[in-house]
């Protein structure tokens, strides 16, 4: 009953993302530029909206690497999880290598739907670029035994309490962020996504698929 409540205010939530992430972004972080004179603002003028799922920000535009926060432009919040083997996996330390982050359960429709593409992606890009899955909540076993049954091999996390899932400010699932090499947030994605939209997310978000074929 508790899970079906909570898909309900996500689904709720949801419906208000991307105007929230866009004004948050736009607005909001016009006061916090203010407030940090003399530190790199972000250019918002290098800002892109893909779709109304999706913010971007262009891999050339300046952006602010002292201050963390859940938005395009700032530094990634950084964390420190368990994967399904019980191995902490801290996100600072995967510095060097894109990260692709995406939040999901097993009891989300377009969770399911996007792992397919999540896997897919992962096989082609993941010499280059790190995808973690961030499992909300959820028994260890049962995601394991859910990953198998889809054929995901690529690295998932487990947010017992949903303490990330908060610092991140998601309102839906899932939820994606595209994470450069020096860990600053590029992109913010509500929704299932295609692989394709993962790689140009990437594409013009870093430098990692450069010289590769579209």
């Amino acid at each position: 009953m508790l899970k079906k409540l909570l898909v309900l205010l996500m689904i709720a939530g949801a419906m208000g993302m991307t105007g929230l992430v866009t004004y948050s972004y736009l607005f909001l972080n016009k006061g916090q530029e203010s407030a940090l004179r003399g530190e790199t603002a972000v250019l918002t003028s290098k800002l892109i909206i893909r779709t109304s799922r999706g913010v971007f920000l262009d891999k050339y535009a300046q952006v602010n690497e002292e201050m963390a926060a859940p938005y395009p432009g700032y530094r990634a919040p950084d964390f420190a999880l368990p994967d399904l083997n019980g191995k902490t996996v801290r996100l600072s330390e995967l510095r060097g290598k894109p990260v692709l982050l995406n939040f999901w359960a097993t009891w989300c429709p377009p969770c399911r739907k996007e792992i397919p593409d999540l896997q897919k992606f992962h096989e082609q890009y993941g010499d280059k670029i790190v995808l973690l899955g961030i499992n909300w909540g959820e028994d260890t076993e049962e995601v394991k035994r859910f990953l198998k049954r889809y054929g995901a091999t690529y690295p998932t996390l487990m947010d017992e309490k949903g303490k990330f899932f908060v610092l991140y400010q998601l309102t839906g699932l899932p939820t994606s962020f595209w994470i450069d090499e020096q860990g600053i947030i590029r992109g913010v994605w509500l929704g299932a996504m295609k692989a394709e939209t993962m790689v140009e997310g990437f594409r013009k978000t870093t430098r990692a698929l450069e010289g590769e074929e579209r």
